[in-house]
Parts: structure tokens; sequence; C-alpha cells
């Protein structure tokens, strides 16, 4: 019988996993972030102008995912992944676990938001990330921080 489990409730380090603030590492993990929401937004953006209106909100926009599949794999052969990201992000609906070329041509990619909410949402993290930047200083490498950290513990 095992005594510590290291994944039950008792361990429980809120930065376990997470790069050093002020790292190489952290800036990195922003920077592939702040792409990463950017390319959500494109997404976004194509849907709205070559979708077709939904029709309990016209606002909102709805596409086949074979025809985004055709329209956006010339700007990113990332498609699947991104619309996964934005539907955790709550800007998109589909059904299914995992969207597969041809097998789910006919599945319905609905927007949940409208654009100038997802843009408007785009633009706060811009600004977040920018700030966030200015605060954090000029990075450095991990092990120059945890140098620093250790001869901090030693006085």
């Amino acid at each position: 019988m095992q005594r510590n489990n290291p994944f039950g409730p008792k361990f429980s380090d809120p930065n376990y996993g997470k790069p050093i603030e002020g790292s190489l590492t952290a800036m990195r993990g922003k920077k592939a972030n702040f792409h990463v929401n950017r390319e959500m937004l494109q997404l976004c953006e194509i849907i709205d102008q070559q979708g077709m209106p939904n029709q309990y909100n016209p606002e909102l926009k709805v596409i086949l995912f074979g025809d985004l599949f055709d329209i956006y794999n010339y700007i990113s052969n990332k498609v699947v992944g991104i619309l996964l990201r934005a539907r955790k992000h709550g800007l998109v609906y589909f059904e299914g676990e995992m969207l597969f070329q041809r097998r789910d041509d006919d599945v319905p990619i609905f927007m949940l938001k409208p654009l100038s909410e997802i843009r408007q949402l785009q633009h706060n993290l811009d600004v977040a990330e920018a700030f966030d930047q200015e605060a954090s200083g000029p990075a450095l490498p991990t092990s120059v921080l945890m140098d620093r950290q250790a001869n901090q513990r030693r006085f």
C-alpha cells in the first residue's frame, strides 16, 4: 500500500510545472501563448468572414469543418489544435472530442461570441502581456535565477 501519493490532495505545490518567473523559459512560454491567442483570433475572423449567420443569433457565425479546414489550412497546418484551444477558451463550439479531415467535414463549428467581443478580449490580453513584460524586466536564464534564489536562501 502506498502511503504518500504525489498526485493526491496533500501534494499541492502551486508552482509545480511552472517556470521560474522572469526566466527565459517563462518568457518563451508567454510568447508562445501570445502567438496561439493571435491564431485563435485569426481563426475566429475567418469563421466570421466565411461562415453563415447562425439562425438564432445572426451576429454569430457557423461554418462546416471541411470548409474551414480547406480555408485555414493555407494559413496554418494547426487547424484542429487551434480549434481545440478556441473551444477551451469558450470562443467556438463543435461536437466530439476531435475532428478529422474527411470524416468530420460536415460537422458545424459555431462561434459562441461576436467577433467584436473576441477582438476586445484579444486586445485586453495584448495589453496585459505588454504590461507583464515591462514589469518583469529583462529575462534571465533560469540557471542565473536559480543561483540568485539559492544565494538568497543562504543569507
